[in-house]
């Protein structure tokens, strides 16, 4: 049997796919339990943001994510009109380094977190 896909439909194909792909990315999630009011929410939620905090406590780590390198001496030149020209030697250039900072525990404390809720008794379903 032949196959009769054509290439822009096999493309069409594909560029949905990357669009409902997508809209699944985007979908919000809330927190519900069967019996329980969203004040008792607020409040089990503290209690376990509190829990976690306390299992993983923020921890700052900075990172070097780039730079610190020197480039090259070069020379700069400029050229008249008449022909003539000069050239100027420019030393190298220090480029320092650049660093980010983030807390290594977040992951782990939003864990705890939702493992917290869980074991509440409540459930994460796709917001209305």
């Amino acid at each position: 049997m032949k196959n009769h896909s054509s290439p822009s439909s096999m493309l069409k194909g594909f560029a949905i796919i990357i669009a409902l792909t997508g809209l699944v990315g985007c979908q919000r999630y809330e927190w519900v339990h069967p019996t329980k009011s969203l004040e008792q929410f607020e409040r089990d939620k503290y209690a376990c943001e509190v829990r976690a905090s306390r299992l993983y406590p923020i921890m700052t780590v900075i990172e070097n994510t780039g730079g610190g390198y020197v480039y090259g001496g070069f020379s700069h030149c400029h050229h008249s009109f008449e022909g003539y020209g000069a050239c100027y030697p420019r030393g190298p250039v220090y480029v320092p380094p650049t660093y980010s900072t983030h807390d290594a525990n977040e992951t782990a404390r939003n864990q705890a977190v939702e493992t917290c809720l869980f074991g509440k008794g409540y459930e994460l379903v796709p917001a209305q």
